[in-house]
């Protein structure tokens, strides 16, 4: 599965995951990809689904997202 966000949330850090796509996601590895933060452009992140289950939640204002730190996720080598 791959989840397009926006760009990290700078203030702190982190990338708010949605929660009902984390949870439904079939695969053990979710791919990020980054679509309006040019410097992260193209670049493909991943993060283990349970890994991402274990952050605090948030609700951004529409929908209940994980807060997962920057810094938790790996890139893909490919």
């Amino acid at each position: 599965m791959i989840l397009e966000i926006w760009q990290p949330r700078y203030k702190d850090n982190t990338v708010l995951l949605a929660q009902y796509k984390v949870d439904a996601c079939k695969e053990d590895e979710i791919d990020i990809r980054f679509t309006k933060a040019k410097h992260l452009e193209g670049i493909k992140f991943f993060i283990k689904k349970s890994e991402a289950q274990k952050f605090p939640m948030c609700d951004n204002g529409r929908i209940n997202c994980y807060e997962v730190p920057f810094n938790m996720l790996e890139v893909r080598d490919e």
